[in-house]
């Protein structure tokens, strides 16, 4: 397969799993000895773009400076923090959304 033809299908199949990616976030919580994801589907989720998280959320109270970014293996990483929670960012996507403090998960 012609290396053009591999890098668009490559590039297909990534946007193909960002479309059909869950339209929730996943919260880690963490007391002492007990670790549990809960699904939050009012967060930002994994793969969201900053300008998205901004067109939904607003502007965050703090933007953390970026961190990393100097070779592949260190990819950029900024912190946005929000009231109650804050976005990790690789690069221009969200990688994790974290809630402050203790969490119980919304009604649905």
């Amino acid at each position: 397969m012609p290396r053009r033809t591999l890098t668009r299908w490559l590039l297909a199949a990534s946007l193909a799993v960002l479309v059909a990616a869950p339209t929730h976030a996943e919260i880690l919580r963490i007391e002492p000895g007990v670790y549990s994801v809960i699904q939050e589907p009012s967060l930002p989720v994994r793969g969201q773009h900053q300008s998205h998280v901004v067109a939904r959320y607003g502007p965050p109270l703090q933007r953390h400076a970026t961190v990393g970014g100097n070779r592949p293996l260190h990819p950029p990483i900024t912190r946005w923090d929000y009231d109650g929670f804050s976005v990790v960012f690789e690069g221009p996507l969200v990688l994790h959304s974290v809630v402050h403090g203790p969490h119980t998960p919304q009604p649905r």
